[in-house]
């Protein structure tokens, strides 16, 4: 990729520029392991030694200081309790506002999609992922939600992102949507489907889909085939009604357990105590309950449109076999399996759950969301340098890529073995020579 060879050098007085040329260097002396692109009559390297060097140079070279990521975790946790307070005044008054909806689904929101996935994947220290969303009480006061923590952790943390779009990844949305595709139906009813699910997801499949993890090494679980397979609500409740014993076991727990809490905080006691503290003679507040539902239908579609739409479009790719973690195997399929939207500020970025730095955030998942924000210029230009396409859209263009993926009229494209190995197939360079 570069010329020169006087990598050391440079190295002492230009680090950035010396740290691409020293591996470049080094990934020639390895010989053998630079692949190549064929594209016409000429050829370009692909090294993914270097590649890796590079991704955890952006990464090493934008890491904030303790006192600036200290300071943004407290301002996103002001910034959502102020969303929570305002929505729960708003909601509180008596009458349907579709303002509370919003601002209590973005509070909503901004617990799962910031303050609990970063917390919960170390990003602002172990000793917070240790203590967050722990037990009852730090249960309701961090994240209560359809998302049972430590279901998360196991499903999210261990085996999505060290799946990353293969046929094991629990998220992997084409195959989770399969039984849409096969649906006898008109295509314009799917994509209302798509609609019915994007305002309910979270407690219709991810709550159920999510525990099966915790579920699945005790006695009586299904066949690593089955569990591969998504676990929705009306499924676990079909076989549960059956007779077998393991998915009694999982509805059980996932009821009592997992959606009971969330469901008597939002639907039961706070209707009950705005009824309550507004002296109506029945204790109740059908408005406050309006609100509440209100938000949730808001917060399911917003969580769908930044999170679901991550992975999946006909752009994005599938991988057919596993790779070793913290490889430039693994980072490379981190940008080859996902999409960035709109970045740049705060303000965008809280919208977006900061899961618009995914690329980043799957090459490197304990980073937070700050770091994410500062790394995203300096892996645009190594993904640039080294022709790896860098998916980055507005959230809407990605939410009908998706739902074309889910009712059927589009797949990822597929990927054959190693993606390093294959670089002919996803490399823009490759594309530019054969234009």
């Amino acid at each position: 990729f570069w010329r020169g060879g006087a990598g050391l050098s440079v190295a002492l007085s230009h680090p950035a520029q010396g740290e691409r040329k020293h591996s470049n260097l080094c990934c020639r002396a390895m010989g053998g392991l630079a692949k190549t692109v064929q594209a016409g009559s000429s050829t370009q390297a692909f090294c993914e030694e270097a590649f890796a060097a590079e991704m955890r140079a952006a990464r090493d070279s934008t890491k904030p200081s303790e006192a600036e990521e200290q300071q943004h975790l407290a301002d996103i946790e002001l910034w959502t309790m102020a969303l929570g307070v305002g929505g729960l005044l708003l909601a509180g008054r008596g009458v349907v506002s579709p303002l509370a909806m919003i601002a209590l689904g973005l509070y909503k929101f901004g617990k799962f999609a910031i303050l609990a996935h970063h917390s919960l994947h170390g990003g602002w220290g172990r000793s917070r992922r240790g203590w967050y969303a722990q037990g009852w009480y730090r249960r309701v006061v961090d994240w209560l939600d359809w998302i049972f923590p430590d279901a998360w952790v196991a499903e999210h943390n261990k085996l999505h992102h060290y799946k990353l779009n293969e046929d094991t990844d629990p998220d992997f949305v084409e195959r989770n949507t399969k039984i849409v595709h096969d649906m006898q139906l008109p295509l314009v009813v799917k994509y209302a489907i798509v609609v019915v699910q994007m305002v309910t997801w979270k407690w219709h499949y991810y709550a159920s889909n999510t525990l099966k993890a915790l579920h699945a090494a005790k006695p009586g679980a299904p066949s690593k085939t089955e569990l591969d397979e998504p676990i929705t609500l009306p499924f676990l409740l079909h076989q549960a009604v059956s007779g077998n014993p393991w998915y009694r076991a999982l509805a059980a727990d996932l009821f009592i357990r997992v959606l009971g809490p969330p469901f008597a905080v939002n639907f039961l006691l706070v209707p009950v105590l705005v009824g309550m503290l507004r002296g109506n003679i029945v204790p109740f507040c059908s408005a406050a309950l309006i609100n509440f539902l209100g938000a949730e239908l808001y917060t399911n579609m917003h969580a769908f449109v930044m999170i679901v739409t991550n992975h999946a479009g006909r752009d994005l790719w599938w991988f057919d076999c596993p790779c070793k973690a913290d490889t430039g195997e693994f980072y490379l399929r981190a940008i080859l399996g996902s999409t960035a939207y709109h970045t740049g500020t705060n303000l965008i970025d809280y919208f977006h759950g900061y899961l618009n730095y995914q690329g980043e955030h799957h090459a490197f998942p304990d980073l937070t969301p700050l770091h994410y924000q500062r790394m995203h210029p300096r892996c645009l230009e190594v993904c640039e340098r080294f022709g790896v396409p860098y998916v980055k859209e507005p959230c809407w263009v990605r939410v009908k890529k998706t739902a074309d993926i889910i009712v059927g009229v589009a797949k990822h494209r597929r990927m054959a073995g190693l993606a390093s190995e294959h670089v002919h197939a996803w490399s823009t360079q490759a594309k530019v020579r054969n234009d």
